[in-house]
């Protein structure tokens, strides 16, 4: 993925986690940002929630809903800007 599909993609996770003011289940973030006309695979929007994680930005919830199940490779996390 190249620098700027991934900045594109990160500033799009960012905007959402903001503007819902609250902690975001990561398949609905995943929507979210695909509604922005970014179409990534599951797996390529893991691995940037997880970098931006490492990098401080957003932080993964502790709260947990095992109720609903998600469609792979989505888990029941909620993830929440920390920036």
């Amino acid at each position: 993925m190249s620098d700027e599909r991934r900045r594109r993609i990160e500033d799009s996770i960012a905007g959402h986690l903001r503007a819902a003011g609250e902690p975001v289940r990561e398949a609905f973030l995943y929507e979210r940002v695909q509604a922005d006309g970014l179409d990534v695979a599951g797996e390529d929007f893991i691995a940037v929630l997880l970098r931006l994680e490492v990098e401080g930005h957003v932080h993964l919830d502790p709260v947990r809903d095992e109720r609903v199940p998600d469609p792979p490779p989505f888990e029941p996390r909620f993830w929440r800007i920390i920036r």
